[in-house]
């Protein structure tokens, strides 16, 4: 059975390869073939651990996960910049495991993050690698849609990750 909780320090290394595993699959194409082969489990998983393990953080990461293994993540928080107000929330990382595309997992692990987010903010926003199909489509189909806001982050191994911001209401004021 597949349940969605929040995350804890031991959830790191499997939300680390899931992180992997869906850059290296959805970022095909996209990113240079070495730099997402350079991507590396051990290193998320050390940045997962500093986040888990953070007692100040408030900001909520939840996974998808059977018995045994983290099947997807999404992270959540205050509006890193871009927004107008203190209003906005904002979808930091969402990612499956590939091998568990369309099985309804990212629905549920989405729902789960509006309700999160709706509980604190009016609106929000991600943003989403420029030319990501998949996710624009998954994106819009449960209510998100561009702002016209872009952006171009430095990604490993200095690639520019060209990016589109997409917004969303949450609630009224």
């Amino acid at each position: 059975m597949i349940v969605i909780r929040e995350a804890r320090p031991e959830d790191a290394r499997g939300i680390a390869a899931v992180h992997v595993s869906s850059w290296q699959e959805a970022y095909r194409g996209l990113l240079p073939a070495d730099v997402l082969s350079g991507l590396s489990v051990t290193g998320r998983e050390q940045v997962w651990t500093a986040i888990l393990s953070d007692p100040s953080a408030r900001d909520p990461v939840l996974v998808a996960a059977d018995d045994t293994t983290v099947l997807g993540f999404v992270s959540m928080g205050p509006d890193r910049g871009g927004a107008a107000s203190e209003d906005t929330g904002e979808l930091y990382a969402f990612y499956v495991h590939p091998g568990r595309w369309r099985e309804g997992i990212g629905g549920r692990l989405h729902s789960a993050a509006i309700q999160r987010l709706t509980a604190r903010f009016v609106s929000a926003a991600l943003w989403v690698l420029a030319g990501n199909d998949r996710a624009l489509g998954f994106y819009r189909s449960t209510g998100w849609v561009p702002d016209g806001q872009t952006k171009t982050d430095r990604g490993p191994g200095g690639v520019d990750l060209h990016e589109l911001r997409l917004h969303r209401r949450l609630r009224a004021r």
